[in-house]
């Protein structure tokens, strides 16, 4: 086994540099970079941070909300009067939003430098009182959606020499029942992120994974304390302690620096990501310890559920 790894390593050591090593041919503020969840959270952030740092010269902003989209949009014009900015309403939970998001930037701006495969949906709940509607609109936005946005623009990507920004989850570290199938996508996500990059591999396309772990936005608000599906109240884990939850103006910070130092994985240090690495490996080794664990951190009351219900749904 050691004389394969160091097989592996001595090959690796004489290949050509990986393309997340060579610079686009796009100069950094002509970039064209497009950002699905951009109405809100780390996606307006996000954009506010590019057009801060001039990177790009023309955005696509995609979300649900024409109206905050919009709104947006008009700010960061404000800030920089030369961006090109294309707001697409888009609910990417529909079979078709993908290669229509895809076709309108490319007829705009004939391709893509950089895409930001941001939007997410959370819907915490235990899987076996999860609506079906619920379960696959999550598959859609968080999994499906980023591969076939992705699939849709990689010829400019590629001809472009672009990068391909996916905003993970820590979660996926440890599996936890409030969230199994929003961290299956997410898992699901990383995977494939992986697979990509390898795949492209000397094509001069970056492929980046991002796994911020828990933001102070609306998305993290919406995945913590009571949500109401199917007429029930389910209660998720404790709000993570201010240390662990990251700032999203320092994650749009970190993101933004991929533009100029891209690598495969960034994780935010000094906050969950860590030690939710630690505990999934320790659960990996201990499959008996790493129940016990995730069982007693991610508990879920289901008679104060059934009881939270009952006053709020009668």
């Amino acid at each position: 086994m050691l004389l394969l790894l160091f097989l592996v390593a001595a090959r690796r050591r004489d290949e050509p540099r990986e393309a997340m090593n060579q610079p686009s041919p796009s100069a950094p503020g002509k970039r064209i970079t497009l950002i699905t969840g951009a109405s809100a959270g780390l996606g307006a952030t996000l954009a506010r941070e590019v057009v801060r740092r001039r990177k790009a010269s023309a955005l696509v902003l995609v979300a649900r909300r024409a109206d905050r989209l919009e709104a947006l949009a008009e700010e960061l014009k404000r800030d920089d009067p030369k961006l090109d900015v294309l707001t697409i309403a888009a609910d990417l939970a529909e079979p078709e939003a993908s290669a229509r998001v895809a076709r309108e930037a490319v007829e705009r701006f004939g391709g893509v430098d950089v895409l930001v495969n941001n939007a997410g949906l959370g819907l915490p709940t235990l899987f076996a009182d999860a609506p079906i509607e619920d379960v696959k609109q999550q598959i859609a936005v968080n999994f499906t959606a980023p591969l076939l946005l992705t699939r849709a623009l990689l010829p400019s990507l590629v001809e472009r020499r672009g990068m391909i920004l996916n905003i993970g989850s820590a979660i996926t570290c440890v599996a936890n029942s409030a969230l199994g199938a929003y961290g299956a996508t997410k898992a699901g996500l990383a995977y494939w992120n992986d697979a990509l990059r390898r795949e492209l591999r000397g094509q001069g396309v970056t492929v980046c994974l991002i796994e911020p772990g828990p933001i102070a936005t609306e998305f993290s608000k919406a995945m913590r304390g009571l949500v109401i599906m199917g007429g029930k109240a389910h209660p998720v884990v404790e709000t993570p302690s201010a240390w662990m939850t990251a700032d999203v103006e320092d994650v749009a910070r970190r993101i933004a620096d991929l533009l100029d130092r891209p690598k495969r994985r960034l994780s935010v240090r000094r906050r969950l990501v860590w030690p939710f690495r630690l505990m999934g490996a320790l659960a990996w080794m201990f499959p008996a310890l790493g129940d016990w664990m995730v069982t007693r951190v991610f508990h879920v009351d289901h008679a104060h559920k059934d009881q939270v219900a009952d006053d709020l749904v009668g």
